[in-house]
C-alpha cells in the first residue's frame, strides 16, 4: 500500500469512527427522555469538548505506539516561519504543506511573482490553494500538452532526473522577474529519483540563486522520508 493510500485509509477510518460516535451519543440522549431543547444544549456541550477528547485520544495513541505526537506537532509548527525575509531559504518540516502554500499564496496576492515546482498535479494545487502562477510538474509519466479538465494548460512537465534543466528554469525565472517567491514541493520525490548528493548539490545551487536574486524559497519536507544522517546534512547545508 502506498503512503497516499495508507493516509486516505486512516483518514476515512477516523472519519467513520467520529460520525458513528456522534450519532451514538445523539441516539443515547433521545432514549433518556430529554426534550428537544435539552438535547440541543447537551449536544452543544459535547461539541465544545471535542478538542479535549481529541487530546485524550492523542495521548492514548502516543502511549500505545511509543510516540510523542504533541512534540512532533510543536516541532513542525516551529519550522513554519511567521514572516519571510528576502534572500532566504526555508526548510519546512512535516505538517507544514498547507501552511507553506498559504504563505506562498499570501505573498503572490500582494504582488510577488510565484514559481511552483510541484509533485502534486498543478490543477489540484490551483483548485485547493487558489494559486495561479508559473508551475513545473515533476513527473515521469507520458504527458500531452492538451489542457486539463478545467481547460487550462498545466505548464512545464519535467522528469525528476532532469536537475540541470530544472535549475536553468528557476534561474531564468529569477533573472526575468523581481520580487519572487519559489516553492519546491516534491523534495522527497527528487531524492528517490536521484542520488542524495546530486539533489543536495542542486539545492545548494538553488539556494545561492535565490540569495543572489533576493527572493524567497520554501521547501516543505517530511523528515521521516530521509535517513537521519541525510536530514542533518540537508538542514546544515540549506538552513541558515
Amino acid at each position: 500500500m502506498s503512503e497516499e493510500e495508507s493516509y486516505a485509509k486512516g483518514y476515512l477510518k477516523g472519519y467513520e469512527e467520529g460520525l458513528k460516535e456522534a450519532w451514538d451519543e445523539l441516539i443515547a440522549l433521545t432514549l433518556k427522555g430529554y426534550t428537544a431543547r435539552e438535547i440541543q444544549v447537551l449536544a452543544k456541550s459535547n461539541k465544545s469538548s471535542i478538542n479535549s477528547k481529541v487530546q485524550a485520544r492523542k495521548r492514548r495513541i502516543s502511549g500505545e505506539l511509543g510516540l510523542d505526537l504533541a512534540a512532533r506537532e510543536e516541532e513542525a509548527a516551529a519550522s513554519i516561519p511567521s514572516k519571510l525575509s528576502k534572500g532566504m531559504t526555508y526548510l519546512i518540516r512535516e505538517g507544514g504543506l498547507d501552511a507553506t502554500f498559504s504563505l506562498f499564496r499570501s505573498f503572490t496576492q500582494k504582488g510577488a511573482n510565484g514559481f511552483c515546482i510541484l509533485r502534486t498535479h498543478p490543477s489540484t494545487v490551483r483548485k485547493k490553494y487558489g494559486i495561479d502562477c508559473m508551475m513545473v510538474w515533476l513527473t515521469k509519466a507520458e504527458v500531452s500538452s492538451s489542457p486539463d479538465r478545467e481547460g487550462r494548460l498545466v505548464g512545464e512537465f519535467l522528469s525528476p532526473t532532469e536537475l540541470p534543466r530544472l535549475a536553468t528554469l528557476v534561474k531564468n525565472f529569477l533573472t526575468e522577474n523581481k520580487d519572487t517567491i519559489v516553492i519546491l514541493e516534491g523534495l522527497e520525490y527528487l531524492i528517490t529519483q536521484n542520488d542524495f548528493k546530486s539533489v543536495l548539490k542542486f539545492l545548494q545551487s538553488l539556494k545561492d540563486q535565490v540569495t543572489l536574486a533576493e527572493s524567497v524559497l520554501l521547501m516543505p519536507l517530511d523528515p521521516s522520508a530521509l535517513d537521519e544522517k541525510d536530514l542533518k546534512l540537508l538542514e546544515r547545508e540549506i538552513s541558515d
